[in-house]
């Protein structure tokens, strides 16, 4: 009895184990990085121009960057019918593996960043189904002889290469689908991996497969027009929301400035700058100049041409155009692709290097006139730059602080509008004060976020202005006493904007991090800006060769002191005597002083105009289209 006991205890101890060992098979069967097994969106198209989605991604964790789940994030703008608008999104559910999940969303950088799971549940390694489904509206593009869906369906800035990615989509019946088209690779590429299979006259599918990294799948589709309801105009209720909306709390306003200001805008001590020998943080050339400068300039892009031709992944060739009748001629330049970029480029080089050159071609010419391709690349390697350093850049700028003062004076200049309408009721006068009030709104605008970076210096002059262009259309108007109140209101939102802009500069307090960065950056333009003469005041500085002399000079060209970068080398070989002759670059015998500084404004004004696109519309499913192209897209990865 005792036997046949032990021997039922033995084959139970087996089949225990087996099962054991398989159901750890099964868990291990995928083998390799973090990555997307699947991505597919089913997308439901409304007659009102609005869209279901609901997005399927099955991913395998390892723990490293998945760690409690992943993070989808959707841009808030894209360009339809011509013009860029406000994309907003309703989130209906988020799901794990067939169960709801817990999910937050943030919104920054022109992304809503949905990240799914908790912060204090952290996952096994393995494989996760998760389910996203949202509702957004006015994505239909409306054309002369059809109406068009554009969507990128996975996004071209995810962290991980996806296996597979796909996409549904089911228009209203009766759509009568006319044309389709897909793209697949970084952003900008238009190479066209995928398939694509008709369901019926208003349903369809496309699919791609091997997806490196900041790779996506974009999806077009053309049907018969009069199916959809164009969006109505905006009412002027839209146009103007925060004129007549606004906030009730302005009697605070000056206590607020001045509360909020003593207690965020402070600056920390700036760190003493001392001269430095190498690059800090081991930063790429744009993304030390981003960093420094707070903003995108094309010769950063320049100085990234270079530094992967440095390295030997592209060749430079410089040429020169015929002119007109032989005269005006001016420099040319084309890059020729000597190897595939890998992981040892920063992230902004490698997507440069997919969006100039394709499979099949090899080759660019920068020669001044348009290119869509290079528009593309630039436009894609902006954004890149935007999405590795706005977070870090962005801290401390305290943005949100201007809110409540802003919607304050709206809410005053609404109701004093409104009372001296009532007084001496000219509907022109409230229009006019509606046009300022934008005018001026816009002008705040450009001067608090795309001229950041300018001091008080600049905001004094430009309110100068202000004050003085406002009371010279209230004169213009007629300044008698029946316009009075009309005047007031005009002067006071002049007045009010002016210290908003005044205000911006001052609650900003740059992050302890931040001036430390940039005192290691002034300090490498410092050691880098030198002439040779002023380099016996620091101590020890590495000896110039011309490897030295290569590897910094594209970072002398985000710093603007190429032309003494390339005088010290140019002097060093007169005195050494001797010879020199790079491999990544093939153009005029130039010294070395006029080469990197002519480079520079010579590649760069090339950029500039190859970008620059003409006004036009384009289509996606008409094979105009390009990967990143449409709504949707984004990226994501894993938190």
């Amino acid at each position: 009895m005792t036997k046949w006991l032990q021997l039922f205890l033995l084959q139970f101890f087996f089949v225990a184990f087996a099962q054991t060992n398989e159901e750890r098979t099964d868990q291990i069967s995928i083998v390799g990085p973090e990555k997307i097994l699947s991505f597919h969106s089913d997308i439901d198209v409304d007659k009102k121009s609005g869209i279901t989605v609901t997005e399927n991604i099955k991913v395998y964790s390892l723990g490293n960057n998945i760690k409690r789940g992943i993070f989808r994030a959707l841009p808030l703008s894209r360009n339809l019918n011509n013009k860029n608008q406000k994309v907003r999104y309703t989130i209906i559910s988020v799901k794990k593996n067939g169960e709801r999940e817990d999910y937050h969303e943030e919104t920054g950088d022109g992304y809503l960043k949905i990240y799914a799971g908790n912060k204090d549940v952290i996952l096994d390694p393995g494989t996760y189904d998760y389910e996203i489904k949202y509702k957004t509206e006015n994505q239909i593009g409306f054309f002369d002889k059809y109406d068009e869906f554009y969507w990128n369906v996975n996004g071209t800035y995810w962290d991980f290469d996806a296996d597979t990615v796909s996409a549904k989509v089911n228009l209203p019946a009766g759509a009568e689908i006319i044309q389709n088209s897909c793209y697949t690779g970084a952003y900008g590429s238009n190479s066209q991996n995928c398939i694509v299979n008709v369901l019926s006259d208003h349903s369809i599918e496309w699919g791609a497969s091997g997806l490196r990294a900041n790779e996506g799948l974009t999806i077009a589709v053309g049907f018969k027009k009069g199916l959809m309801v164009p969006p109505p105009p905006p009412t002027f209720l839209e146009k103007y929301g925060i004129l007549i909306a606004g906030c009730i709390f302005f009697l605070g306003l000056i206590l607020y400035l001045y509360s909020t200001w003593m207690k965020y805008g402070i600056d920390p001590q700036t760190p003493t700058v001392y001269p430095q020998f190498n690059v800090p943080e081991n930063f790429s050339p744009a993304s030390l100049g981003y960093i420094s400068s707070e903003t995108f300039k094309n010769k950063y892009l320049t100085a990234a041409i270079v530094n992967v031709a440095v390295k030997g992944y592209v060749r430079i060739i410089e040429g020169e155009s015929d002119g007109v009748l032989g005269f005006f001629s001016s420099k040319t330049f084309t890059l020729k692709k000597l190897k595939e970029a890998d992981e040892a480029l920063p992230k902004e080089e490698i997507n440069l290097m997919n969006s100039l050159f394709s499979e099949t071609k090899d080759s660019v010419e920068f020669d001044g006139k348009y290119n869509s391709k290079i528009e593309k690349a630039v436009r894609n390697f902006k954004e890149t730059l935007s999405f590795q350093h706005d977070d870090f850049l962005n801290e401390g700028n305290n943005t949100k602080k201007l809110m409540l003062p802003l919607l304050l004076i709206s809410l005053v200049y609404a109701v004093g509008l409104w009372i001296s309408y009532q007084i001496l009721p000219e509907f022109e006068r409230v229009f006019a004060g509606a046009a300022l009030y934008v005018v001026l709104f816009l002008i705040f605008i450009f001067v608090s976020f795309l001229f950041r970076n300018l001091g008080v210096k600049f905001l004094i002059p430009v309110s100068v202005v202000i004050i003085l262009a406002v009371g010279g259309i209230v004169s213009s108007l007629g300044a008698g006493a029946d316009y009075f109140n009309f005047n007031v209101c005009y002067m006071f939102i002049a007045l009010a904007f002016c210290v908003m802009m005044f205000y911006q500069y001052l609650i900003k307090q740059p992050s302890k991090e931040k001036l430390r960065k940039k005192s290691l950056i002034d300090g490498f333009k410092m050691y880098m800006g030198a002439a040779e003469n002023e380099q016996l005041k620091f101590h020890n500085p590495p000896q110039l060769t011309p490897q030295v002399f290569e590897t910094l000079l594209p970072f002398a060209m985000v710093m603007g002191v190429d032309q003494i970068w390339g005088q010290r080398f140019d002097d060093l070989l007169k005195k050494t005597a001797a010879e020199y002759q790079n491999r990544w670059y093939y153009g005029g015998t130039l010294n070395h002083y006029a080469f990197a500084s002519t480079l520079n404004s010579s590649l760069t004004q090339s950029i500039q105009s190859a970008s620059t696109q003409p006004s036009s519309s384009s289509s996606g499913s008409s094979g105009g289209g390009f990967s990143g192209g449409g709504g949707g897209g984004g990226g994501g990865g894993g938190w």
